[in-house]
């Protein structure tokens, strides 16, 4: 009878170490790794404001202002001499003096119904752009 009470044991034992293992195969759950966060892009430079969003341009209209400040920006960025074609048959260029450490003059003249009209100012690279300081 001891033999029997020690094989019941037994096999209690072993029904209930099987009870025990008939989960998932696959083990404990892991919680999943967060995905890769990608590096943050660095911020745009503000938009250029330049001559000819001042009393330069205000006989300007928007989309030959833009390309006036374009012009004003190439001209800065190379150094060279950078001229621009607006609606309404404005045009004008700028010319960029020699470079300052940071800085270059400008000379920025816009022609509006064939009468010129001249701007100077000076701007510096401000990060990725440039800044127009008066």
């Amino acid at each position: 009878m001891h033999r029997l009470a020690r094989a019941g044991f037994a096999l209690t034992a072993l029904i209930s170490l099987a009870a025990c293992n008939s989960g998932s195969s696959e083990g404990p759950a892991v919680a999943a790794a967060p995905p890769p966060v990608a590096p943050a892009a660095p911020p745009a430079p503000p938009p250029y404001v330049g001559l000819a969003d001042g009393s330069l341009g205000q006989k300007l209209d928007a989309a030959s202002r833009s390309a006036a400040n374009k012009a004003e920006v190439a001209a800065l960025s190379s150094g060279e001499r950078k001229t621009w074609r607006g609606e309404n048959g404005a045009y004008g260029y700028v010319a960029p003096g020699a470079a300052n450490g940071d800085c270059r003059e400008l000379t920025h003249t816009i022609y509006v119904n064939g009468r010129p009209n001249v701007a100077k100012g000076t701007a510096c690279k401000s990060g990725e752009g440039w800044k127009f300081n008066g």
